[in-house]
């Protein structure tokens, strides 16, 4: 939507709204050249002002995946939505790791005694076991997977 909004002008889209009352036989051209007149506006705007996008957004920090993928589902089929869900609840793991890795480290630093009585039993640390025993199965199961191939 905002790509459209972006990326013509009012003669276009007076155009495009003026499209269904054409007469049949002419509404494959007429349809062709509004086409063309976007493609061609949309060149020029982009030779006067690059990254138009971008600096359209105002998006400065790294993109939220979640809300892409959850903006993508409605043009998506249903094997394509199926991936995105999966990859979502990629995301949301990945997530998860690295708020459970903060609060490790953050836990380790402010406790040190807890890690290092985890570490001279064999063991792991007891800080870290408080943690994975507030997780529900399916989450301990993501973060060990995660976790595996992060290391």
């Amino acid at each position: 939507m905002a790509f459209d909004a972006l990326y013509t002008n009012n003669q276009i889209q007076k155009l495009k709204v003026l499209l269904p009352y054409i007469d049949p036989s002419m509404q494959k051209n007429m349809a062709i050249y509004i086409k063309y007149m976007e493609l061609r506006y949309t060149m020029d705007l982009f030779r006067k002002h690059p990254l138009q996008i971008r600096a359209a957004s105002g998006e400065t920090e790294k993109p939220d995946m979640k809300k892409i993928c959850h903006e993508l589902k409605p043009y998506c089929t249903e094997t394509e939505v199926k991936q995105l869900e999966q990859m979502e609840s990629m995301f949301q793991t990945m997530e998860m790791y690295q708020e459970m890795s903060q609060t490790m480290s953050a836990m380790q630093e402010m406790f040190p005694d807890m890690s290092k009585e985890g570490a001279d039993s064999g063991s792991s640390s007891s800080m870290e076991d408080l943690l994975m025993g507030m997780l529900s199965p399916e989450q301990k199961a993501m973060f060990d997977t995660f976790s595996s191939t992060m290391t």
